[in-house]
């Protein structure tokens, strides 16, 4: 994963993929890419809606929508396992990206023992582009 030894990482992340950048001797560079199991829309073949068949009540929902939320809150966990042993290495963590994805990572690095003594920072962006990344964990590492 690490082409260079740093201590430094930036990750710009939402709930589809997480893009990570390292930071030493005042430059940024690219190290990888990490695609999340987790789809937001999934359709299956067949499926009706999540109303029960009996009821008139639309505001109820089946048992077929609590097998979706924990479907997507299993695929979120296997997703940021993932992310959580990818960063066990560095002491400055920085998380930025749209959405609330950094910040469900950064409540679950907090729990951990491992994370207490390191530095994480959380910020807002937008979605940007490669060079924009860069340019962000850049910014944010000289300052």
């Amino acid at each position: 994963m690490k082409t260079k030894a740093t201590k430094q990482i930036g990750v710009w992340m939402n709930h589809s993929q997480a893009h990570f950048f390292g930071y030493k001797a005042e430059s940024a560079f690219f190290i990888e890419t990490i695609e999340s199991p987790y789809e937001s829309i999934v359709r299956v073949e067949g499926e009706g809606n999540d109303k029960t068949r009996f009821s008139p009540n639309t505001e109820r929902g089946s048992n077929n929508e609590k097998r979706k939320h924990n479907i997507v809150q299993n695929e979120l966990d296997e997703y940021f396992k993932i992310l959580e042993g990818k960063l066990e290495s560095y002491q400055e963590i920085l998380l930025f990206g749209p959405g609330t994805a950094k910040e469900e990572l950064f409540n679950r690095l907090s729990e951990k023992k491992l994370f207490k003594a390191k530095d994480i920072a959380v910020k807002s962006s937008d979605k940007l582009t490669e060079n924009q990344m860069l340019s962000y964990v850049l910014d944010f590492f000289k300052a």
